[in-house]
Parts: structure tokens; C-alpha cells; sequence
């Protein structure tokens, strides 16, 4: 790989980076893809593989991670992806096999011991896997500027799965558009309490605090 290959490959990796962040996917995955042909790295085939798991395209997906943990089998994030990659095509051994391998090599995080148990339980794991594809379908609708729609959408997805941070992150960040700020605060304290260190959370409730303040201050 040449300088200019390389400068690309770097381009290519961080502004896909970047649109995953966003939740565009697809356009992730474009960039993901022409990144690879450069360099097929470790990092370029997780990236990918992270795009395809978005989209839907798991058995793709799940071909990349399986090529990364043959090489890293004790890798934290590869093994989730593998747990989630599974459970989405409601290959429900691999999933246990895979969130069985990632709690006793981390046992200190409980949110690991909780998916296994989703993954054992009949119930759960099919509500699990429904809230994750009603999550998919509301992120087209917001491609599509149907914000209520999304936001109806993902208030349905957490009827069968209410422990989602990113769903409740998420609704808390169409509240704020849609002006909602008491409900958007709300949400935000519903995702942080699960997940306390993501600044994505954080700044969604600074917002809707900082929104309902001045409010406040405009009534008072």
C-alpha cells in the first residue's frame, strides 16, 4: 500500500467512522467497503461488519467477525457483534455460545450476564430481537424526515425491550426536536441510568435540561 492508498484508506475509515456515529448506515457501509479493498485490516473488517449488522445484512456480517475472532477469539467488541449478529438471525446457540463467551471473560459487567439470560429465555430474546428491528425501520423513517412516525415507532420498540439505551437515547433525541423537552429529559435519564458513560447521552440531557430552564425562566 502506497501513501496515497494509505491517505485514502484513513479518509475512507474515519468519515465512515464518523456516519456510523450518525446512525447512516448505509452510506457507512459504501465507505467501509472501498476502505477494505485498500486494506483489509482487523479494524476495516470490524468496521464493516458493525455497517452490515446495521443494515441487515447478517450473514455478511457474520463473515467478517467470524474471520476476526478466529484471529482474536478473546476480542470484548467482536464477541458481542457475534452475540448480536446471532440473535438477529435467531440462531439462538450461537448467540448463547458466543454471550456465554463474552461473560466469563468479562465478569465484572453485568449488562454481558443480562443478554445471556435474554438469549436463554424464549420470551425475551424474540421481544429482544423485535425491538431491534422496529429500531431498524424507525432509522429509515427518519432518512425520510418522518419524525413522528420514527418516534412512534420506537416508543413501540420499547414495549418489548424498555432496557435499550440507544432506543431511549434516540427517543429522547426526537422529543427535543419536536420541542418535547419534559419528555426528552425524561428519556435521557432513562438511557444514562443504563449506560452512564456515553456523552451522546449526556449532551441530550444537557439540552433538554438547559431547554426546560430557560422555559422556566421565561414563565417565572
Amino acid at each position: 500500500m502506497n501513501f496515497f492508498e494509505d491517505l485514502n484508506e484513513k479518509h475512507l475509515r474515519k468519515k465512515g467512522q464518523k456516519l456510523l456515529a450518525k446512525n447512516d448506515f448505509e452510506k457507512a457501509y459504501l465507505l467501509f467497503q472501498k476502505a477494505i479493498l485498500i486494506n483489509n485490516s482487523v479494524e476495516n473488517r470490524f468496521n464493516l461488519a458493525v455497517s452490515q449488522l446495521s443494515i441487515a445484512k447478517y450473514t455478511e456480517a457474520e463473515t467478517y467477525l467470524e474471520s476476526i475472532y478466529n484471529e482474536y477469539p478473546e476480542n470484548e467488541l467482536n464477541l458481542l457483534a457475534l452475540a448480536e449478529c446471532s440473535i438477529m438471525q435467531r440462531n439462538w446457540e450461537k448467540a448463547i455460545k458466543f454471550y456465554q463467551l463474552t461473560t466469563n471473560l468479562f465478569p465484572n459487567k453485568k449488562s454481558y450476564q443480562n443478554y445471556l439470560n435474554i438469549a436463554n429465555d424464549v420470551v425475551a430474546r424474540e421481544k429482544y430481537v423485535k425491538a431491534k428491528e422496529l429500531f431498524r425501520e424507525a432509522t429509515y423513517e427518519l432518512k425520510l424526515k418522518h419524525d413522528e412516525k420514527a418516534l412512534n415507532i420506537l416508543l413501540q420498540a420499547t414495549e418489548y425491550f424498555p432496557e435499550d439505551a440507544t432506543i431511549l437515547n434516540n427517543i429522547a433525541t426526537l422529543y427535543i426536536m419536536l420541542k418535547d423537552y419534559k419528555k426528552a429529559y425524561s428519556y435521557s435519564v432513562k438511557a444514562i441510568s443504563i449506560k452512564p458513560d456515553d456523552l451522546r447521552f449526556q449532551n441530550n440531557l444537557t439540552v433538554a435540561k438547559k431547554r426546560l430552564k430557560k422555559i422556566k425562566s421565561i414563565f417565572s
